[in-house]
């Protein structure tokens, strides 16, 4: 099995970053619109709250490509294994995961540049009601260090001149979730 980890930092000035980026060799995808869809299968006044080793499910459908991931967080939200696989009809995904017991909690809309860096995945992210993001993102085994991998993933954020009071520790789903719930600013 795979884990996908990840920290993630709001940043206020993307170009800056972007050019720090690009001085490491680093070039950029162009932008891509991603439009995400979160199913879970509990109750969703908790959805704010970590539940290790609760299955999110999602539909994202970026150009005309429709992906079904699965992510199960293990020791937070940042460190999950995830599979995922190209879907046709994502209206029929979307039904049988409501016959499977799941519902539609949050939607997240958002643009987003990739670039690969050593064996870090980059992205930037203007996130719809929350802003622009740097996240960086490794793939790692089974029973990796995640904390170690975070402090690394950080370390190459700090050295871009990111400070820890932006890191964030929640992802884009919880975050829009809470915006809308009245339990973020």
């Amino acid at each position: 099995m795979r884990k996908e980890i990840e920290v993630k930092a709001k940043i206020n000035n993307v170009a800056e970053i972007e050019e720090k980026i690009s001085a490491l060799g680093v070039q950029f995808s162009a932008p891509l619109r991603q439009e995400d869809e979160i199913f879970i299968n509990f109750d969703i006044k908790t959805f704010g709250d970590f539940q290790s080793g609760i299955n999110l499910l999602r539909i994202r459908k970026t150009n005309d490509e429709s992906i079904f991931t699965i992510k199960q967080p293990q020791s937070n939200e940042f460190d999950s294994i995830e599979h995922e696989t190209k879907i046709s009809n994502p209206d029929e995904m979307r039904e049988a995961l409501k016959l499977m017991g799941y519902k539609s909690a949050v939607q997240v809309k958002k643009t987003r540049k990739t670039a690969k860096y050593k064996d870090f995945e980059i992205c930037l992210d203007f996130v719809e009601d929350l802003g622009d993001f740097i996240e960086v993102e490794k793939i790692a085994g089974e029973n990796a260090d995640s904390g170690q991998i975070q402090n690394e993933l950080f370390e190459f954020l700090l050295n871009l001149g990111i400070r820890n009071e932006n890191r964030v520790t929640q992802g884009y789903d919880t975050l829009i979730f809470l915006k809308e719930a009245g339990k973020l600013n």
